[in-house]
């Protein structure tokens, strides 16, 4: 049987700039690409796959730009019935390679290609970084990350994830590139939802593949293959058996026992994709047959398509569809009666985007009416809702369709503009800014670190993925103090005569009078949020969240320079212009011990146990006060610029402090010996805070960045901006 989808050769041409590589069969575009360091418009939001949840009410579009280190990249969530956008996720640092939803669509699973800078700041044209696989669980209805796996090894390239139809494993399809100087063959792969580039100098990039078929809830791997080069696989629809394309074979695994059972050979080109029948009694192989050449800067590339259906059971052909153009994807009916077709479809002299229905008992073949206003790429990226009513496939690099299939009508179309300004497309991962980020606090669970900037604005961040949850902007004058409660529910600004709490949760703002307009000198905020500190010349006065006054702590012979708050919230610490500290007992509006230090503090912390003071000093140092003997337990020298920010670990073990000289060190509290010293912020540490956990550190400086430390190794986690 020959299928009439397309008898004529199909030619397009790709950019290879001196400097440049092709964008690849992600994008399919047939313009030059000139400056590699450039992403066209629109191409930051290339869709990479598409997925139906089990109920078919959702549609969850992955997207990201043509390469990693643009760190673009999301996964929107829209209602098939409306076209509503139900949610965005946005926790990546790279394209989202590939989405797949559990059985019980209570889970969505991502696989991503994240890039991992090397240095804190730097420019948009920056490539000095790695670039690894990961893969995310969220929950499909909030979008809350559940868990995160990193996977081992660099220089990711894709990352495919399915669910089994039990939802017990996930497939995992690792792939990695190499350029290669030994063969001037073509091993580009048309057109899917990866990149598949061709090096500068014209000759292919070599790829690799791991297959870990992981336990969907512990990721523990069941074993692990290499291969020459894959595509996203395919489950039986019993679970049992796993078809994915490893090179130029077809490789059939048992997913029980981990063992190979069935190769399938002699195939004619390169196999691209395979899929089973509902009833597991079939395995439908794409293949396309490339012939290219090489004409000055262009890359000519002629192929031919191939499908070959085989009975699983004996694993004979018992059915061959030739002269195909250029097929992408193929997904069967749920009755496994009729296969559908998308690829590239030639309408008089030009190449369309297409889709065709294939009756596999009769032959007869229907054309799909599918929008032909961007003609710059194959269909792709097939799938039909799990009832069959929904047909959803990628028409162009950034757009999505919808088919009703009773009435076979286009129902919805999502491109690059459908959330509209709900998504930030900053042109620069690198901008100049003088706003410092003066405190910094992580929610008690760990997954959300807020931070307000000296000037007013407040960010709420996930610092296991980056996204920017929330902004709260500034809408008065910049404030000259800043405080934070412990878990970075509320926040404190003073400034101009004017005191404002915010809920960063809400945002909600109230403004506190300040007692006979005086000016304030020092904030500070009890852990629970419940209580303010400001200092007012020589008087420290405890205010209520509305405004009411608690207490005045009166008796220095200072102006009050500086606040903290004990963790229990019964102590609080002043400091005067002169380094003079007092520790005053909250219940009782008494002093229960006077340190005389002689010198400027310029920060201050109370350990967790409310038994020790942590001070900076102008002259570099940072002291460890006993407040029972009121004399030095440790001194701590290593800053050789003025200390501005302190923290200690929860459990008191290390405290870090963070200066003008633009480091952070974490210091052995019981030893005094510096643990660890990080590098690279390019202006001053402002703010520092340990994760409830104590294996996260974060530190803000200027650029309202926040840099998130790991606090074992002292590498580099993550910037927040």
């Amino acid at each position: 049987m020959t299928y009439p989808f397309q008898k004529d050769k199909w030619k397009t041409r790709f950019a290879l700039g001196l400097l440049g590589v092709l964008l690849g069969a992600a994008i399919w575009t047939h313009g030059q690409r000139r400056n590699p360091r450039r992403i066209s418009p629109g191409f930051d939001d290339v869709v990479f796959a598409v997925s139906f949840s089990p109920d078919g009410r959702t549609l969850a579009i992955a997207r990201g730009a043509g390469e990693p280190s643009q760190r673009y990249g999301r996964i929107e969530l829209w209602n098939t019935e409306t076209g509503a956008l139900r949610h965005i996720i946005k926790g990546f640092d790279g394209p989202v390679r590939s989405i797949s939803f559990s059985p019980d669509g209570q889970t969505l699973v991502s696989g991503s290609s994240e890039f991992r800078s090397s240095k804190i700041q730097e420019k948009a044209q920056s490539r000095d970084g790695l670039v690894f696989g990961e893969l995310k669980w969220w929950d499909a209805n909030s979008g809350e990350l559940i868990h995160k796996l990193t996977m081992p090894g660099e220089g990711n390239s894709s990352l495919d994830t399915t669910y089994s139809p039990d939802g017990q494993k996930l497939a995992i399809v690792e792939s990695f590139t190499q350029l290669s100087f030994l063969s001037n063959r073509s091993l580009f792969d048309f057109p899917g939802a990866s990149a598949r580039p061709i090096s500068p100098m014209g000759r292919p990039m070599l790829f690799s593949a791991d297959l870990k078929p992981l336990d969907a809830q512990t990721a523990e791997v069941r074993f692990k293959t290499s291969m020459r080069q894959s595509r996203p696989p395919s489950f039986s629809p019993d679970g049992q058996l796993l078809a994915l394309v490893d090179g130029r074979e077809v490789k059939i695994w048992n997913t029980q026992t981990g063992k190979e059972e069935r190769k399938l050979k002699n195939l004619k080109g390169n196999p691209t994709t395979v899929a089973f029948s509902p009833d597991g009694k079939i395995l439908a192989v794409v293949t396309i047959d490339f012939n290219h050449s090489y004409s000055g800067r262009f890359v000519e590339i002629v192929g031919k398509g191939e499908i070959k259906l085989f009975d699983v059971h004996t694993w004979k052909e018992t059915l061959k569809l030739t002269n195909l153009g250029p097929v992408t994807s193929i997904v069967f009916n749920p009755n496994g009666r009729v296969l559908l077709i998308a690829g590239m479809a030639r309408e008089r002299d030009s190449l369309v985007p297409g889709v065709k229905l294939l009756d596999l008992h009769t032959g007869n073949s229907v054309d799909l009416p599918t929008s032909d206003e961007d003609s710059s790429g194959a269909v792709d990226s097939l799938v039909l809702s799990r009832d069959g009513r929904l047909l959803a496939f990628r028409a162009g690099p950034t757009t999505v369709q919808l088919l009703d299939t009773q009435a076979w009508k286009v129902k919805q179309t999502w491109d690059a503009n459908s959330t509209g300004n709900v998504v930030e497309r900053s042109v620069s991962r690198f901008v100049l800014s003088v706003k410092r980020v003066l405190a910094v606090a992580f929610s008690a669970d760990g997954r959300t670190l807020r931070g307000e900037t000296d000037q007013g604005e407040i960010k709420l961040w996930d610092p296991r993925t980056g996204e920017v949850r929330n902004q709260l902007p500034n809408e008065g004058d910049d404030p000259l103090f800043v405080a934070v409660s412990a878990d970075g529910k509320s926040f404190a600004e003073a400034g101009n005569g004017k005191l404002l709490l915010w809920d960063a949760g809400s945002g909600a703002k109230r403004n506190v009078s300040l007692p006979d307009n005086r000016t304030i000198s020092a904030v500070a905020l009890s852990a629970d949020g419940q209580v303010l500190a400001i200092g007012i010349g020589k008087d420290a006065m405890l205010l209520t969240p509305s405004g009411e006054v608690m207490k005045t702590l009166s008796g220095r012979e200072g102006d009050v320079n500086r606040l903290a708050f004990s963790d229990d919230g019964l102590r609080l610490a002043s400091v005067d212009e002169d380094g003079a500290i007092e520790i005053w007992n909250i219940s009782n509006a008494t002093i229960d011990k006077t340190i005389t230090t002689g010198i400027r503090v310029t920060a201050l912390r109370f350990a967790p146990n409310g038994q020790a003071l942590a001070t900076g000093r102008e002259d570099h140092a940072v002291i460890l006060w006993n407040l029972q003997s009121g004399v030095v337990q440790q001194k701590f020298q290593q800053h050789d610029a003025e200390v501005n920010a302190l923290a200690f670990s929860p459990d008191g073990q290390l405290l870090a402090s963070g200066g003008d000289d633009r480091t952070v060190v974490i210091w052995e509290t019981a030893s005094g010996r510096p643990k660890r010293t990080l590098k690279g912020h390019d202006q001053t540490v402002t703010s520092l805070a340990f994760s409830p956990d104590g294996r996260m550190l974060a530190s803000g400086s200027g650029n309202a960045s926040v840099v998130v430390w790991e606090v074992r190794t002292g590498k580099l986690n993550r910037v927040l901006r």
